[in-house]
């Protein structure tokens, strides 16, 4: 598994559970989710001035890596964002099952009123692959909030340029999905309209709304 990362980031520390039942003072749901779904969490890596000398901008002082081994495929993104909740650092996850890999990241703020808690604004995430074909480069930028913005962009299902504000790209991808899912549910309308004058007027619909998509997606 390919991360390019050098070995003075490497921290290799197992992370206990009951840590973020802790911090978060997590509900029996919570706990349940962990229990059901973790086999184990291991901080793999810590990018920081000292391990890697990028220096911090803005509220982004380091960017952790931490390997999530799932007891099966499937996985809430609950189970990440409490995490995420519990730990005010940007998070690249490296999410494993037998020997298949995804990454995921949070685009994520400090909370206002406690600094130590952060608040989740959106989830990015690779497609499953086996982990020996597996290769990121992390480590694209001239400081650490570069970094952090460039993992983010490297797993947005388009294109994005670098001089473009990272929130405008997500807002982009917001409109994206809303679209996508807009497009699916007129499909769907359309199959099963009898009255054929409904159905121009729905399929109409549908390309005026398909073309914005693939303007968004160009």
């Amino acid at each position: 598994m390919m991360l390019q990362l050098p070995s003075s980031t490497i921290v290799n520390r197992k992370i206990p559970k009951n840590k973020f039942y802790e911090k978060l003072q997590a509900n029996q749901s919570l706990k349940d989710l962990f229990t059901q779904q973790v086999e184990s969490i291991i901080w793999k890596h810590k990018l920081s001035k000292e391990t890697i000398r990028l220096e911090p901008k803005d509220d982004i002082e380091e960017v952790q890596v931490f390997e999530v081994h799932l007891k099966e495929r499937t996985y809430s993104l609950d189970l990440l964002r409490s995490i995420d909740k519990a730990i005010p650092y940007p998070i690249l996850y490296l999410i494993l099952y037998e020997d298949q890999v995804k990454l995921a990241i949070a685009y994520k703020e400090r909370n206002q009123t406690d600094d130590n808690l952060s608040v989740v604004r959106s989830y990015h995430e690779s497609v499953w692959q086996p982990v020996e074909e597996m290769k990121f480069n992390i480590v694209q930028g001239l400081d650490l909030k570069a970094v952090y913005e460039n993992i983010i962009r490297q797993l947005l299902p388009f294109d994005s340029k670098p001089e473009i504000e990272l929130t405008a790209v997500l807002e982009r991808q917001v409109r994206i999905v809303k679209l996508t899912q807009e497009c699916q549910r007129l499909e769907a309308k359309i199959r099963g309209e009898k009255q054929f004058s409904h159905k121009v007027e729905l399929n109409m619909e549908m390309q005026h709304k398909r073309k914005e998509l693939n303007q968004l997606l160009d």
